[in-house]
Formats: C-alpha cells, structure tokens, sequence
C-alpha cells in the first residue's frame, strides 16, 4: 500500500483552502474558512444610523479647513469615521485600527466609498497639516453640539489629569506628576457636567501647567456659547482652583455669571481662621465620629473681597483608645470651602454636600483613560494628539448619548458594559436581492434586550430629522433630552 509524505498534505502558503479536523470535548469538528461577510460588530447598524442622522462627522468633513487637491486622496470623511470606529473598539494606538481593515462588512455598514478602512496614517496625515488654532476652530461646531444635551441649570466639574508620555513627544514636559514623578507629560483640562458623563470642553496644555494654569482663556470660550450661558449654574473645582483670578471672573457681570464652589487649600491663614471659631458656633451635634460645620467670612492675602467660607471637621474621641490610634479614628479632620452661593440657596450642609457629589467627574476621567484610550494616541506632533483627543472626547459624548437612547436609564453605563451590549454582537451581511441584511447572532434574553433597545432607537429616529448644519437653528433637535424622564424629546 502506497503512502502519502506528509509533503503532499501540506498546501504552500496561500494554496488550498482552511480545513482542519478537530476534538474537542464536544466530539469532532471540522474547521473551515469563509469568504462570506461576517463581523463581531452587528451592533455597528444602529451606530451608524445615529451618527448619520446626527451629521457630525459629515460636517467635520466638510468644513475641514485645509483645501484637499488629490483626487485619490481618501475621503475625509471615511478618515474620521475610521479613527472613530477605532476609539469605539477600544483601540488606544493609531495602529489597532488594523483590527478593523480586513474586516468587509464593516467596511459596508459604515458606508466606506473604498470598500475598505483607511490606514493608520490617515489621520495623523489629516491633522498634521493643522495647527492648534485650525484644530480647535475645526472642532469648536462639533462640541457646541454637545451643549443642547445639556439639562438644566448644570453642574460644570473643572479637573485637570496627568497623562505620562513616553520618548519626544512635542509640548510633553516635566511638570506635576504624582504617578510617575520626573516623566514628561500632558495636563489636559476638561469640564465635565455632574450627573451626565458628558465632557463638555477639553484645553490641551502643556506638561509643566497646573490645574488653573488656563481656565479663565477655557471658560471664555465656552462662555461664548448661549446654550453654556443659559444652562451652567455652577462651576466646581478642587483646590486648584480656588484662586481669586477665577473667582473674581465668576462675581464679574453682575450676577450674569455662574456661581462658584472651590474646595479651599487650608494656609496657615485658614488654618487660623478655623481655630478662632469658638465651640457654639459649630453647626452639628459634638458626637465623636460625626461632621461639624461652621460659616466664617474671610478675606484673605490676595484676595480682593471677603467670601463665604464652610469650615468642615469631624470630632476625634475625647479618650483615644490604642485601637483607635492603629486605625487613625483619634485625627480630627479639616476642610475648607469657598462659595459664591447665598445661604438662602444653600445652607452649609448643603454646599458640603453639593462639593462631595463633584466626585462623579472622576469617574470620567477613569473610564476615558483606561477605557477609551485618552492617554493613548500620542504623536510626536502635540497638534495632532490635540486632534486625536478632541476626536475621541466627541466620540465618546456621541456613545454615551447613543447608549442613554437605546437603554432609556437614569444611570451610566460605562463602555467596558454598553461595548458588549450595544456594538460586540457577532452578525452576517446577507445580500438577498436588492436587501441588506444582516443577521444578529443574538437569541433568548439579550435578544428580547436589542428588540426593545432597538425599538427606542426607531422612536427617536421618528422624533427627529437629519442634521443639515451644525450652525443651523438654534437648537439640534437629536441632542435634546428631557431633564426628567432622561428620554429624548422632540423639538418642533
């Protein structure tokens, strides 16, 4: 009997078709290619149609400042829509977006005139011919936008985050770092309105700037917009912020501004101030472990008025025991706030507890860096990882309007969940005819989820009409949403 060498059982490479037989526990199996159009990223159908009854990024495209002369050059919008897709994956390097370039349904869904995604050169290609001033006019319509999905009378959280960079990145300097102390960096400052999520406004800074190092030039510009001036009733900042440039910003305009809350850095002046407060004068019962609160009236070196300031301690035991030493319960805490906010609108407990609820805005910066990829993106050019972070800030307010529409809930849902709910759902492009389909590998309980999901979906596309500018009308009717019901609401 004649036996085969294995040599005429192996194909060269690229000969032959992808046919292996395996056993798992499941009994055998064979394992075979195909050439059919199937994707891990269904859930990109009603992505897409919301992007394009938005009309963001075709507007981006069309008012892209530099004059594009080649006639093979990629279109500019299949270039934001490919850098877009890649932050929504997940990618956090320009080259993840091969992930997607093989991938043919994709290429289909999301309308590439190519048939294909663009490289990861495109976008850095795109944007290096910018500078800073291009890049933010560019991008200043697009986060206008963003406003109307502002509710009413909001909360702006002011924060700035330390992002470490790696090699000569340009404007990448050595500045405050508490992560990685003597390592170059950015200091992004962003605005983030409490209780949304929603990253209203981002300045790109140099490494060695602090937390206000440019907040007055920052708030300026988003003071331009009426929708910003009608519906921001209160800036809220940490101690880098409590500074009198920015406070005396705030109590220009004769009442026309917003008010103020800063967390106050406790000087020895302050300091001071609060051990001169005498015992009857703090508010709170004196039960060890419980929080005090007392109002004092200062005006501080530098400071060109007297402000209201809350004094916050919480009483350590008369007796401390060896117990409460080991677990640092004997330390008596201090905190200090400074508020243009009257007591008639809000008492001391109230302001405190209005300060606390600022924490939420750290949340976003966590799920942008380890979840979005801020920290990423980086360029040896600073103006185009200015515009990589620009564009991933929209996307991301984009997603998170996107998943609030389609699961109808008071909460946020953070990407590393609403990815796999909404967008990682493997499908199959189907051509039958002169149809499109493509067929969800979805069933049971997460089925009955995406029709319900899908069905808000169609009722907010009926709500509302395509975008054909976004400097027209006073406000885009797909951004609106009511305050109450955290439901979109239509505009006529």
């Amino acid at each position: 009997m004649k036996r085969e060498s294995n040599e005429t059982l192996v194909h060269p490479a690229g000969e032959g078709e992808l046919d292996f037989k395996f056993l798992p526990a499941g009994g055998r199996f064979h394992l075979r290619g195909s050439d059919e159009a199937l994707t891990p990223y269904g859930g990109l159908v009603a992505w897409d149609h919301f992007l394009e009854r938005c009309g963001v990024f075709a507007e981006l495209a069309r008012c892209y400042p530099v004059a594009r002369t080649s006639p093979n050059a990629t279109p500019v919008a299949d270039v934001l829509k490919a850098f877009a897709l890649n932050c929504l994956i997940g990618g956090t390097r320009f080259a993840h977006c091969r992930r997607l370039q093989d991938d043919a349904a994709v290429a289909r869904i999301t309308g590439m005139r190519r048939g294909r995604l663009c490289g990861e050169d495109a976008f850095r290609r795109l944007c290096e011919k910018l500078d800073r001033a291009r890049v933010e006019a560019w991008f200043a319509p697009a986060e206008r936008m963003i406003h109307h999905a502002m509710p009413p009378h909001a909360v702006a959280d002011w924060d700035s985050t330390v992002v470490p960079r790696y090699g000569r990145q340009e404007d990448a300097l050595v500045g405050y770092n508490p992560q990685k102390p003597g390592r170059p960096s950015h200091h992004p400052l962003a605005c983030v309105i409490g209780g949304t999520r929603l990253c209203l406004h981002m300045e790109w800074r140099k490494g060695n700037t602090v937390s206000a190092s440019g907040w007055i030039g920052a708030m300026e510009k988003l003071w331009r917009s009426p929708v910003a001036q009608h519906r921001i009733r209160l800036n809220r900042g940490d101690i880098g912020f409590g500074q009198e440039p920015i406070m005396a910003w705030h109590e220009q305009g004769r009442g026309r501004r917003p008010a103020y809350l800063f967390k106050l850095k406790l000087t020895a002046n302050v300091k001071k101030a609060i051990a001169a407060v005498s015992w009857q004068d703090w508010q709170g019962r004196s039960n060890e472990g419980l929080v005090q609160l007392a109002e004092l009236k200062l005006k501080l070196h530098g400071w060109s008025r007297e402000r209201r300031v809350i004094a916050e301690r919480t009483l350590k035991p008369l007796n401390p025991s060896p117990q409460g030493s080991f677990w640092q319960q004997c330390q008596e805490d201090f905190s200090a706030y400074v508020t243009s906010l009257a007591p008639e609108e809000a008492d001391a407990f109230q302001v405190v507890e209005l300060y606390r609820q600022r924490a939420d805005a750290e949340n976003a910066f966590d799920e942008l860096k380890n979840q979005w990829g801020f920290a990423g993106f980086c360029s040896q050019r600073a103006v185009v990882s200015e515009s990589s972070a620009r564009m991933l800030l929209l996307v991301y307010n984009l997603w998170s309007l996107f998943v609030r529409v389609l699961k109808n809930q008071g909460a946020h849902t953070e990407a590393i969940k609403s990815r796999y709910e909404l967008l990682l759902i493997p499908a199959k492009l189907v051509l039958s005819g002169r149809r499109r389909i493509v067929k969800l590998a979805v069933g049971g309980r997460f089925a009955s989820f995406l029709k319900q999901a899908y069905r808000r979906l169609e009722r907010w596309l009926g709500q509302t009409a395509p975008q054909l500018s976004l400097s027209m009308g006073p406000a885009p009717p797909w951004l609106l949403f009511d305050p109450v019901r955290n439901a979109p609401s239509a505009v006529t």
